[in-house]
């Protein structure tokens, strides 16, 4: 691959920037002020690139002016790695196609920082892919064009304001479908493709019917992927190929769509510092996944009181021992509304945000029934605000003996007996 970046930055608060790409590329050259600049590159050890590599450079500030852009200029290999996990896929390959990821995974872009620290947000206004004609490429975020010149297909899109976590970028011979701004690229498998479109349309249809109407513009991209490539980044969702074949029986892919899915559905304009923000903006969209299923898949695919006592006996366990399914230590626990705004990716997916506030959204199922949650629900998502009052009011227009049950769920760690489903 040949890459180049130009990036600008706000403000320096050191007087070396330091930036890491993959281990296996190198760095052509730097310009700034247009000119050449003197920089320093080593391979170091880097456990936030799939090969445990990276190539760390470092250049002066001083030769850089703040607000303008300096050029990075770089080539190499990005060959397949087991060093970090036996599931990593990503590589470059020109039989089968681009596999990359981001920071965690994959350097394809200077990431400016160590793999001590966490992710950033960065302003990507615009990224080029230039392949052979064969090859259609996804990267997260809209695409601004695509088009084919001198035996190259060239593919533009604007990821925007976004975690560096989320950029990806995949290319392969892939086919299109596409219907209300849903894209599915797939290999050869016509019917599977169809069946996903299908099953959008039906997700988008439950949830402007009983979470919140909205007016989505955004795209959603669908890509057939390779072995272990089960990922979700922003708007794009890989399913590995085998379960892309088998996607009417295939719960895991279906979650997956519908978690990506659901977020203008379920959003409530929420700032920052407002308590509720963490469950507002990841415990809801995580949960709603959940509804999606129960709502849309058969009876006999779907159990969702065997799913959620998992979720409990999951949730039970991580408490007591305060580590998760690999041995690995997890965040505190707090109560879900301690959970601040900049916490939210220590505990999404791993901790409360991903289980007790799933029991708690399904402990209010379970309490209003089928017809009067949906009935909340539809009130919930209509709200323009949110805080504890308004919330509470809410849920006790419904269930109104739950207010000390409310506290317990949200301002303390507690899991009384009486919120179990594992004995009832």
């Amino acid at each position: 691959m040949r890459g180049n970046a130009s990036v600008a930055f706000a403000e320096f608060n050191y007087e070396e920037i330091i930036f890491y790409l993959h281990g296996e590329l190198k760095i052509d050259s730097i310009i700034a002020n247009d000119k050449k600049i003197d920089y320093n590159s080593e391979k170091t050890f880097y456990r936030k690139d799939y090969s445990r590599v990276a190539l760390k450079t470092t250049l002066k500030s001083a030769e850089i002016a703040p607000g303008k852009a300096i050029k990075i200029f770089y080539s190499g290999f990005m060959n397949p790695s087991r060093a970090r996990s036996l599931s990593d896929y990503m590589h470059i390959n020109k039989e089968n196609g681009v596999f990359l990821r981001s920071y965690g995974y994959s350097l394809w872009f200077p990431v400016f920082i160590d793999s001590s620290q966490e992710s950033y947000k960065a302003d990507f206004e615009k990224v080029k892919v230039t392949m052979p004609e064969k090859y259609k490429c996804v990267v997260t975020g809209k695409q601004l064009d695509e088009q084919v010149k001198d035996n190259r297909c060239i593919s533009v899109w604007k990821p925007g304001t976004t975690n560096i976590l989320n950029l990806q970028c995949t290319a392969r011979e892939y086919k299109i479908l596409s219907k209300d701004r849903v894209f599915v690229y797939y290999l050869s498998d016509t019917k599977s493709g169809e069946k996903i479109i299908e099953y959008v349309s039906l997700l988008k249809n439950l949830f402007q019917k009983n979470l919140r109407s909205v007016q989505n513009n955004s795209s959603l991209y669908i890509l057939e992927m390779p072995k272990y490539g089960n990922i979700s980044s922003s708007n794009v969702v890989g399913i590995s190929s085998d379960l892309f074949k088998q996607f009417e029986k295939n719960l895991h892919a279906k979650l997956t769509i519908a978690h990506e899915l659901v977020h203008p559905y379920v959003t409530i304009p929420v700032s920052k510092n407002n308590p509720f923000a963490a469950l507002v903006k990841e415990g809801f969209p995580s949960f709603f996944q959940v509804y999606a299923l129960e709502n849309t898949v058969a009876d006999s695919l779907y159990d969702i009181e065997k799913h959620m006592r998992k979720v409990e006996e999951r949730y039970l366990k991580r408490k007591k021992t305060g580590k998760n399914g690999r041995g690995y230590d997890l965040p505190t626990e707090k109560p879900v509304l301690k959970i601040s705004f900049d916490e939210i990716g220590k505990y999404k997916d791993t901790f409360i945000l991903s289980d007790r506030v799933w029991l708690f959204l399904y402990h209010l199922w379970r309490q209003m029934g089928d017809k009067e949650y949906d009935r909340f629900l539809k009130e919930l998502f209509q709200f323009d605000s949110i805080d504890y009052k308004r919330f509470e009011g809410l849920i006790l227009k419904y269930l109104p003996e739950y207010k000390d049950e409310l506290n317990i769920w949200l301002n303390t760690s507690k899991y009384p007996d009486s919120f179990s489903i594992l004995d009832n």
